[in-house]
């Protein structure tokens, strides 16, 4: 890492690094990954088979082909046991048992159960998701609001959604 007059801050030292996000960078030693400070520092040691940058105060980490989410301590919010996840967003992230998509709470607990064949995130208090070939909107108690009958559906935003 140089700072803006092109001067070594941190000297390399990393078989990866990233740029910073939220105030830490993922670093890869050897096949590990962890997260440093701006001056190099080890916040969060090597440990993860894979590390993605931070965005609202959390980062997925791989551990042993599962997925989890930690803190900016280090700390899991989630343990690693989905096949995918996804970021948090408006409260939500998506997750994945094998090939079936459900959502975590802010919380981190399961709002619901992986059993939707694809989703996106909530937007306006809807996500939309796919059951079996068709589209359609469910709350965040999982309920359905809109039946599957579209073959493609986008998010909500100003209270409308772009369906096909």
């Amino acid at each position: 890492y140089i700072d803006r007059t092109g001067k070594l801050v941190v000297n390399p030292q990393f078989d990866y690094a990233s740029s910073f996000y939220e105030g830490l960078a993922q670093v890869q030693v050897g096949q590990k990954w962890g997260y440093i400070d701006h001056t190099g520092k080890l916040l969060i040691k090597p440990q993860f088979d894979y590390g993605d940058r931070f965005l609202t105060g959390f980062a997925k980490v791989e551990v042993g082909k599962k997925w989890g989410i930690i803190d900016s301590k280090g700390k899991f919010v989630v343990k690693p046991k989905f096949d995918n996840l996804e970021y948090f967003v408006n409260g939500f992230a998506l997750v994945a048992i094998g090939k079936k998509w459900g959502f975590l709470d802010n919380k981190g607990k399961l709002a619901i159960r992986p059993q939707l064949d694809s989703a996106w995130s909530f937007f306006e208090g809807l996500a939309a998701v796919q059951i079996g070939k068709k589209w359609g909107f469910v709350d965040n108690k999982g309920k359905l609001v809109i039946n599957p009958q579209f073959d493609t559906a986008w998010s909500f935003s100003k209270g409308l959604a772009v369906v096909q």
